[in-house]
This record gives structure tokens, sequence and C-alpha cells, in this order.
């Protein structure tokens, strides 16, 4: 009875053997295309991809070689630019500076020329010894203690603008001789040293009064050596 039982069992399972087995043939035979096919595009994809890649990477170092390109011709423009604008500049400087020369020695020589009918005289940039004496004179007779350093004017007046553009000669021999009534201007013709070099005071103080002494013993640029 056992015997057949089992008969009937297995008689019963091949036909279902079977037919899986037909099942997973058929699904091995329906599957194998279509997994070709995904293969196939997924390739196609990536190749597609890669491609695209490429193309842009190439387009990058393009847009890249182009703005270095441009940074650089901007770089030169610029240095060209700022190379002109100096030399303009130092053009500029260089004229200014030569002009300003040629204006000092057109003035030295104006004022060495007026010198021509002057009492005083400039020899290699020394003042002549007439002149030089009247500022001993002029120092030494105390007349800045009134009239300043050089006869520029403090209590007294302006003593080198007066001599060189107001007063004579004989006025100022008047002044210096006998002193202003009503003014701190006294007399100085006791003074020796004043009266024995009335004419040098004058041609000093004439120096000073037409630019070309400083208040001190030195000739005014540009004629001071």
């Amino acid at each position: 009875t056992k015997h057949l039982k089992g008969t009937l069992l297995m008689s019963k399972l091949i036909p279902l053997v079977s037919l899986f087995a037909s099942l997973l043939t058929a699904c091995g035979e329906s599957e194998s295309p279509q997994t070709q096919e995904i293969v196939e595009t997924e390739s196609k994809a990536i190749e597609t991809t890669q491609e695209s890649a490429s193309e842009t990477v190439a387009e990058v170092v393009i847009e890249s070689q182009d703005a270095i390109q441009e940074a650089q011709q901007e770089a030169n423009t610029t240095i060209a630019n700022i190379e002109s604008e100096a030399n303009q500049a130092m053009n500029e400087i260089k004229e200014n500076a030569a002009a300003t020369q040629q204006a000092l020695q057109d003035s030295a020589e104006a004022a060495i020329a007026d010198i021509g009918d002057k009492p005083y005289s400039v020899t290699d940039g020394k003042i002549s010894e007439n002149a030089l004496e009247g500022w001993r004179t002029y120092n030494g007779g105390g007349c800045g203690a009134c009239h300043g350093k050089g006869g520029i004017g403090a209590v007294g007046p302006n003593l080198a603008n007066s001599v060189a553009n107001k007063l004579s000669k004989d006025d100022f021999t008047n002044i210096v001789t006998n002193g202003v009534s009503g003014t701190m201007m006294r007399p100085h013709k006791t003074n020796k040293r004043v009266m024995d070099n009335l004419d040098n005071l004058y041609i000093y103080l004439l120096a000073r009064g037409d630019g070309v002494l400083g208040p001190g013993n030195l000739i005014k640029s540009p004629l001071g050596k």
C-alpha cells in the first residue's frame, strides 16, 4: 500500500517538476535579451556622460585660457599706461625745473645788470667793500636797535625801503646827521663811526632796498655763493 501511494505521489510530482523546469527555462530565455539591452543602454549612457564631461572640461580649459590672455592683456595695458604717465610726469618735472632755473638765472642777470649804475658792485658773488663797510657801520653804530636787522624796520621805519624808494642821498644824509624832530630819530652828527662812513651806510641800505643783499652779511640767492 505504501509503495502504491509513493508511486502515485511521484506520478503527480513529476509533471509539476517538469512544469517548473519549463518555467525556469522560459524565464531564463525571456530575461537574457532584456539584461543585454539594459547593459547596452547603461554602456551608451556612460559613453554619453564621458563625452559630455570631456566637452565640458575642454570648454572650461578654453575659457580659462581666454580669461588668462585677457588678464595678461589688461595687465600689459595698465603697465604701459603707468609707464607713459610716469614718463610724462618726469618730463613735466624736468621742464618745470629747467624753467625755474632759467627764471632764477634771468633774475640774477637782471639784478646784476641793474647794478651797473649803482654805487656798489657785485664781483664773483661778492658785494663791494663800500657796501660791506656800510653793513659793519649799521651794526656797529647801533642802527638796528630801532630799524631792525638789515634795516627791515622795527620801532623805526624800514630804512632799506626808504633809501631805495623814497629818500634821496641828501635827504638821508640830513636825517642821519640832524635827526627828525618829534621822533625817536636822534642826530648822529657826534657819532664819528657813523659820520665817517655815512656814504658807505647809504650804499649798504641801498643794496638792501634793491634786493641785492640779505639782512645778514650775504649776497641774496641766486647771486649768493
